[in-house]
C-alpha cells in the first residue's frame, strides 16, 4: 500500500510537471517536491500573470490595493464579477501561487488596514462579550476577511490594529470545532421558530471559513490539539443533520449562516458519502492534518484514492458550477479550460496531489 502511494504519487508530480498549467506547476514544485529554484518561479508567476483570468483580477485592483467593486462574492449591482471582487481575488491569486512578498498581494492584504476603506462591508469587529460564543458569528464577514489574510500567508506578519486579530480567530475557529462536543442530540444545537429551524441562543457551531481559518494556520497546531480536532470532526459527522436550512434569528430576521456543518451531508460539504466526494472540503480537511485519523474522511480518502486508474484518470463526478466557476464558497480550478479533458484532469489530479501530501505528512 505504501508503495502504491509513493508511485502513484511521483506518476501524478510526473504528469502534472508535464502538461499542467504553470501554477499547478509552481506549486507542485515549491509546495509538494520542495524543489523549485527563484528563477523558475520568476519565470512561472511571469507567465502566470499574463493569463486572462489573473489579467481580469489585476486590472480590478484600485490604486488602494482593493480588487474589484465588491468584497463578499459577486454583486451585479455594483458591478463585481465571478473573480474582479476581493474575496475571490485575493484567494484565486494566492491558489495560483503568487507568494505573500509579491506587492500585488502585499498591497491588497495592505487595503484591510485603511481607514477609510474602499469597501465597508468587511468594517466589522469580532463579537465582544457576552456575544461572543453566538452562532451568529458564521454570517460576520470578519472570518472572511481573516480567511483571506491568512491564506495570502499573513499569519504572523499581519500588522496590529484596532479590527483585525487573527490569533483571536484562529483560536476562535478551533472553539468553534471543540465545541461540537458539548452537544449528543440535534435537539441541543437548534429549535423551531416561525416553523423555521433556528440556532439556539449561546450555541457555537464551526461553519465553512472556521475550517479555512484552521486549515491554513499555524497557531493552533500541537500534537494534543489536532487530536481534540479529530474528535470533533468525528463527533460533527456521526451527528444527527437535517435537510432543512438552519437559520441565525438576529434582531428579527432569519439569516442563514455561510456553510455550517450541520446541514445534510451532500448539500453543505459534499463529502459525507462516498457518491459525493469535494475535493475542495477534502483538501482542507488534509491540511487540518485529520484525514487519517478520523474513520469517515479516512475511508473517504481510500474512496478518492482507488477512483484513480492506471491512466491517472479519475472516476468521479464533478459539478463544473461549483468546482471550475469560483465563489467564495466554490471552486478549485486554476486551469482556464475545461471543455479540454487534459486541463480538468490537471486540476482534479493536483487536488488529489495535494490531499495525499498533506494526509500523509500530517497523518501523526
Amino acid at each position: 500500500m505504501v508503495r502504491r502511494m509513493k508511485d502513484l504519487m511521483q506518476k501524478i508530480i510526473d504528469f502534472l510537471i508535464e502538461k499542467a498549467d504553470p501554477s499547478i506547476v509552481l506549486r507542485v514544485k515549491k509546495e509538494v517536491t520542495g524543489n523549485l529554484s527563484n528563477e523558475e518561479e520568476n519565470d512561472l508567476l511571469d507567465r502566470i500573470t499574463r493569463q486572462k483570468i489573473v489579467q481580469i483580477i489585476l486590472q480590478s485592483q484600485k490604486p488602494d490595493g482593493w480588487f474589484g467593486n465588491s468584497f463578499h462574492g459577486q454583486s451585479p449591482k455594483f458591478g463585481a464579477g465571478m473573480y474582479d471582487n476581493m474575496e475571490v481575488g485575493l484567494r484565486y491569486l494566492a491558489e495560483k501561487g503568487f507568494p505573500p512578498e509579491n506587492e500585488i498581494i502585499a498591497k491588497a492584504v495592505n487595503s484591510f488596514l485603511l481607514k477609510e476603506p474602499f469597501d465597508t462591508a468587511y468594517r466589522v469587529k469580532p463579537p465582544q462579550p457576552p456575544d461572543t460564543d453566538c452562532t451568529y458569528t458564521a454570517i460576520e464577514l470578519y472570518l472572511t476577511r481573516s480567511s483571506l489574510i491568512i491564506r495570502a500567508g499573513y499569519e504572523f506578519s499581519f500588522p496590529p490594529n484596532d479590527f483585525i486579530d487573527i490569533k483571536h480567530d484562529i483560536d476562535f475557529s478551533f472553539k468553534t470545532f471543540t465545541s461540537v462536543l458539548n452537544y449528543d442530540t440535534l435537539d441541543d444545537v437548534i429549535y423551531t421558530r416561525r416553523n423555521k429551524l433556528c440556532f439556539k441562543p449561546g450555541v457555537l457551531w464551526p461553519c465553512s471559513y472556521n475550517l479555512r481559518i484552521l486549515a491554513h494556520s499555524q497557531g493552533w497546531r500541537s500534537e494534543q490539539n489536532t487530536a481534540l480536532l479529530a474528535d470533533s470532526m468525528d463527533r460533527l459527522f456521526s451527528f444527527p443533520h437535517t435537510d432543512e436550512m438552519v437559520y441565525t434569528y438576529r434582531k428579527g430576521q432569519f439569516v442563514g449562516p455561510c456553510f455550517p456543518f450541520i446541514h445534510s451531508h451532500g448539500k453543505i460539504i459534499g463529502i459525507m458519502d462516498k457518491e459525493n466526494i469535494s475535493l475542495d472540503m477534502m483538501e482542507l480537511f488534509a491540511r487540518c492534518g485529520i484525514v487519517r485519523r478520523v474513520p469517515m474522511l479516512a475511508d473517504m480518502y481510500e474512496s478518492l484514492l482507488a477512483r484513480v486508474d492506471d491512466d491517472l484518470d479519475v472516476n468521479i463526478s464533478l459539478d463544473k458550477r461549483k468546482d471550475h466557476g469560483w465563489s467564495p464558497y466554490f471552486g478549485f480550478a486554476l486551469e482556464e479550460d475545461w471543455k479540454d479533458k487534459t486541463r480538468m484532469q490537471c486540476d482534479v489530479l493536483f487536488r488529489i496531489l495535494l490531499i495525499m501530501h498533506y494526509a500523509e505528512k500530517l497523518s501523526g
